[in-house]
């Protein structure tokens, strides 16, 4: 018997009079062990790894993140400690290094002070010449074992104060163990008689030694001790005035004043020049040059140079 034809696809009414069980749904339940469901696990089991992989490699990433941010997070940190804390650990760092330094130094001075690393052992004497080295060194040598750092210019002046000669000196320290002594003699610049000798002075009015070198040095024509003597003071600060050039060609300076200093010239016993005070020395050489050269007359003459803007010769004796 044929099944009648349905239109549009829709399915027949069940049969309402047989007895017998329907068979579909014995076609239901063999669909579903047989084709239907392997079908779906099949799916299930090949979308599984892949999606597996994507969300490990998600975490992952979200791992990586996490921990560069908590890196970078604790990097700021610790710049934020160091900014803060930088500027104490310098000040730390210099104080303990200040510190360190003056205590090397202090005991570095006293090591200097108090041991034998820089005792003096030899003294050199230099620039000795109307006295002698070695009696200058036997005045010093209770110097020798004294510490170059404890060496005063009081201590050396006190034993060398028996020394008129000596005018002044300077030390040298000549580590570890030399103490040199330079010395400055005084220097002649005129010759006084006393008693009948010629001696040289120095312009302190030191004397030095008997001379025969008269022909070296101005006479200062002076009475008594030239030693603060007040006309001796006015003529030497005429010769310490006076051109290179003119300082040989003086024989003799007598001063009666600071301002009244006469002076006599080598080789011309009849003239005389009345210098004046000691300024403006260079211009009164000049014009005495020139009133020497202008003037022919063998008779004793004065040239008064004293005020060299309106100098004056005077002719006669004098």
């Amino acid at each position: 018997m044929k099944r009648p034809h349905i239109p549009g696809g829709q399915k027949a009414a069940k049969p309402a009079a047989q007895g017998k069980p329907s068979a579909r749904p014995a076609a239901k339940g063999s669909a579903k062990s047989s084709a239907k469901v392997p079908v779906k696990a099949a799916v299930r089991s090949s979308a599984s790894p892949t999606k597996l992989k994507q969300e490990s490699a998600r975490l992952g990433r979200l791992a990586a993140f996490d921990a560069k941010q908590r890196r970078e997070a604790t990097r700021a940190q610790r710049r934020e400690v160091r900014r803060f804390t930088g500027g104490n650990r310098t000040r730390v760092i210099l104080v303990s290094s200040g510190a360190v330094s003056l205590l090397a130094l202090v005991g570095l001075v006293l090591a200097t002070m108090f041991t034998p690393m820089l005792a003096i052992q030899s003294i050199d004497v230099v620039g000795a010449h109307r006295v002698k080295a070695e009696t200058v060194k036997n005045a010093v040598k209770s110097l020798i074992g004294t510490p170059l750092t404890m060496v005063s210019d009081t201590q050396i002046q006190q034993r060398l104060a028996s020394f008129p000669l000596i005018e002044s000196f300077t030390t040298v320290s000549l580590p570890p163990h030399t103490l040199q002594i330079v010395l400055m003699e005084r220097q002649p610049i005129g010759i006084v008689n006393l008693g009948g000798t010629d001696y040289l002075y120095d312009p302190a009015g030191v004397q030095i030694e008997p001379t025969k070198a008269l022909g070296r040095y101005p006479r200062v024509l002076v009475n008594g001790d030239p030693h603060d003597n007040a006309n001796y003071r006015a003529a030497i600060d005429v010769l310490l005035a006076m051109p290179v050039d003119v300082f040989p060609k003086i024989y003799s300076i007598q001063a009666t004043s600071k301002d009244d200093v006469r002076i006599r010239l080598r080789g011309i016993a009849n003239r005389q020049i009345l210098w004046g005070d000691s300024s403006n020395s260079i211009l009164k050489s000049k014009v005495l040059a020139a009133l020497m050269a202008n003037t022919k007359s063998k008779n004793s003459l004065v040239f008064d140079v004293s005020s060299p803007k309106t100098p004056t010769v005077r002719y006669g004796n004098f």
